[in-house]
């Protein structure tokens, strides 16, 4: 059984650093991209990659009103060697060049295919899956075609993926522009914006964002209901989104508390640990689902 060392990780995060250790890699697939300089972390996980080092995991996200499981999010873990078990936040954020986060988005993609063609042939009903790819990367054209050329190549409807851009002044901007979110939708992907509301977030651009579902941050949830002003705050958030017609994912939902609170948003979608921890293998979730 894997476990996580949460010493080791830190170690990890501290010895790679963000920018610093880097080493050059001129053998990229796409034949546009100029030689690039990699730092050492970036590089590993590009390797790590090709080792066969990473898989994935789902977590759901549940009707408030009825509990019922509505979307899946998949999620990358590392099985280091060296330090074993390692969480996204370790490795993912500072993956700066676009190439590394492309390929990283694309093996989440093939992988969730996968699992879903198997579900598909074992005729189980199926349910929308959540895949988080920075904004920068989503938006090209050949993101989009290669994340139908995949789908279709495991005979997946476009429509059961969702492509979720992580909230950065960024992704604001580039998914305001339906322009450019016009590959995505032609590929018959829903898009979503993830970790709204944590600071980056740009109000004066939200009435304009080209997305279905928007996945508040965790942090937002972490004084209710306790704390008054914290509710306001999450009260409007919710209010406002509800008014703009997009589903919404509460992030961050860990007690039974703040699940009572949330019952005035019927509609909406809690997503933590109070329903249920990460887990692989989307077949068994489904299955497990189905039977409650």
């Amino acid at each position: 059984m894997l476990t996580l060392d949460y010493e080791k990780p830190v170690s990890l995060a501290t010895s790679f650093g963000t920018r610093n250790a880097c080493v050059e890699q001129t053998d990229w697939d796409d034949a546009h991209d100029d030689p690039v300089t990699l730092s050492e972390l970036e590089s590993r996980v590009r390797q790590g990659l090709r080792a066969g080092e990473f898989h994935l995991v789902f977590q759901g996200a549940y009707r408030v009103a009825s509990g019922a499981l509505t979307r899946l999010e998949a999620q990358v873990r590392w099985t280091h060697p060296d330090y074993g078990l390692l969480l996204p936040g370790i490795f993912m954020m500072p993956l700066e060049h676009p190439q590394v986060a492309r390929e990283m988005a694309l093996f989440v993609i093939d992988g969730v295919c996968r699992e879903l063609r198997d579900c598909l042939s074992a005729k189980m009903a199926l349910l929308p899956v959540a895949i988080t790819v920075p904004a920068q990367v989503a938006v090209t054209e050949s993101f989009a075609d290669d994340f139908s050329r995949i789908a279709r190549s495991y005979g997946v409807p476009a429509n059961l993926l969702e492509i979720e851009a992580p909230d950065s002044a960024d992704a604001a901007r580039l998914l305001s522009l339906r322009t450019l979110t016009a590959g995505l939708r032609s590929a018959g992907a829903g898009i979503s914006l993830g970790k709204w509301g944590n600071g980056a977030s740009s109000l004066a651009l939200l009435g304009a964002l080209d997305v279905d579902t928007v996945a508040i941050a965790p942090e937002l949830m972490a004084m209710v209901p306790r704390d008054p002003r914290a509710c306001v705050v999450i009260s409007a958030l919710l209010d406002l989104l509800h008014t703009l017609d997009v589903q919404v994912v509460v992030s961050g939902v860990e007690t039974k508390a703040q699940l009572q609170w949330l019952s005035a948003w019927p509609q909406a979608l809690a997503q933590g640990f109070l329903f249920a921890r990460p887990k692989a293998g989307l077949a068994d979730m489904l299955a497990l689902s189905r039977e409650s």
